[in-house]
């Protein structure tokens, strides 16, 4: 029985706010009444808040004063969200190599801001800055969607996450213990045998409520439970994946091990959360409190319902950098139906991933690489782990870990099936191996194309 999560929640949780000034649980009770607003209130406050930022943008900042005058735009031109596409999109390199220029000169001592600095796992790292104000108001907003897992605050989390083990300091270790309630963390940068049967020890021990880390690691996790301590019963509340994608493939034995349906998260560094799945599971709610989301064509147009673009995001809250209609260079595809859950938030049906996730074929087809991944996952059982690589637009590498159940017709049932999804005239090669490696950041990329797209 977890006897401090009532303390923790009622008592500790409301003095920290207060000794910290952070409105953040009043940012959360906030978010809990308005999650089912109509949408056409919802919409109302985002034109506000986006009418208030452009202006701010514009006189505050060189980089947005630049590109409204060389457009020929005046921010009185904005007035709707519609009215944003009349900005170009906000690139990645823009960031990189105007970065000082981005910030608001209400901001100018960049010490007392937050950095946000992204992985770089696209090829490209990025730096942005938010003020205090725009953290706290993230922080109570994350809170919300956190306990549409099941989970609530204040009760025992634990992470599968790339936080490096720090030496012993007493006011972190109460920190975590009376108010963040983070007690266990499996470091996935170095997941071994070892480590996870410290880590698993750690939640028998303490059951945690809620179960937050790396979608690719928790499919880790639970394959290692199955096999390895089939006799561990870990029951969360709620488990949280994010950072990359949830395949389809793996929800199930996620749900198998730890009885619980995952809820999948959506974000990036940049911006923070994106979209969040609720209790129904039927897609991913857009965070609309915090952002303002496009879904855009080659050609920029609005994509429809259930046809994949590229998504682009606008922050409605963080004044200390403006960001407008920036690229983040992913995909999602609208859902074509409301959630059953009453929310009135729009949904994502799917994240199909990054751009770079993509596979071209030779008729200039694009193929998701969650698709891909997926189609080979599922017909291909011999293979516990694979890789896609797309070197050339014929050529392609296959990082393979073999299961228990590979034999040599699994090599020939992988011809057939490259031959079938690429075509006869595909070269390719297979280089089987223990695991599949990871990116720096200690996530997992299943299919890489390395062929130049206009998508």
């Amino acid at each position: 029985m977890d006897i401090l999560a009532p303390i923790s929640r009622n008592i500790i949780a409301p003095l920290a706010a207060w000794r910290e000034g952070s409105p953040y649980l009043k940012t959360y009770k906030q978010m809990l009444r308005t999650q089912y607003d109509p949408p056409e209130v919802i919409r109302q406050r985002q034109t506000e808040k986006l009418r208030t930022l452009v202006q701010h943008a514009y006189k505050t900042t060189k980089f947005w004063k630049e590109r409204f005058d060389n457009v020929g735009l005046k921010t009185e031109d904005i007035q709707t969200l519609e009215d944003l596409c009349k900005l170009p999109l906000l690139t990645k390199t823009d960031l990189r190599v105007r970065l000082d220029d981005m910030i608001s000169s209400d901001y100018p001592d960049k010490s007392k801001l937050v950095m946000h600095e992204t992985s770089g796992s696209t090829g490209v790292s990025v730096v942005v800055y938010s003020d205090y104000d725009c953290m706290e108001f993230k922080r109570g907003n994350v809170l919300r969607h956190d306990e549409w897992s099941g989970w609530r605050r204040g009760e025992r989390v634990a992470s599968l996450w790339t936080v490096e083990p720090q030496p012993f300091h007493w006011w972190s270790y109460l920190r975590n213990k009376l108010l963040s309630r983070h007690y266990a963390y499996l470091y996935t940068l170095k997941m071994n045998e070892q480590s996870i049967n410290e880590f698993v020890d750690k939640l028998v021990k303490y059951p945690p409520s809620l179960i937050f880390g790396h979608a690719h690691s928790f499919y880790l996790l639970a394959e290692f439970l199955k096999k390895k301590r089939p006799e561990v019963k870990i029951r969360p509340k709620g488990i949280i994946t994010t950072a990359m994608v949830l395949y389809d493939h793996e929800r199930p034995l996620i749900e198998e091990v730890f009885h619980c349906k995952p809820t999948n998260r959506y974000g990036c560094e940049e911006v923070s959360l994106i979209a969040c799945e609720c209790e129904k599971h039927e897609g991913l709610h857009v965070n609309l409190d915090t952002l303002h989301i496009e879904v855009i064509d080659a050609n920029g147009n609005p994509c429809p319902p259930l046809v994949p673009g590229r998504v682009v995001v606008t922050d409605l809250i963080n004044r200390a950098m403006p960001v407008l209609r920036y690229e983040i260079g992913d995909t999602a595809s609208w859902s074509d139906k409301p959630c059953s859950c009453g929310r009135t938030l729009p949904l994502f049906k799917r994240i199909e991933g990054r751009i770079a996730d993509y596979v071209v074929t030779k008729c200039g087809e694009y193929i998701s690489g969650i698709s891909l991944t997926t189609f080979f996952a599922c017909e291909l059982p011999g293979f516990a782990q694979f890789q896609i690589i797309q070197d050339d637009i014929d050529r392609f590498t296959f990082n393979v870990v073999k299961g228990e159940s590979f034999t040599e017709q699994s090599i020939a049932d992988l011809d057939r099936l490259v031959k079938q999804r690429f075509g006869n005239d595909v070269r390719y090669e297979c280089n089987f191996m223990d695991e599949i490696p990871r990116e720096k950041s200690g996530k997992y990329r299943f299919c890489i194309s390395k062929v130049e797209k206009s998508f």
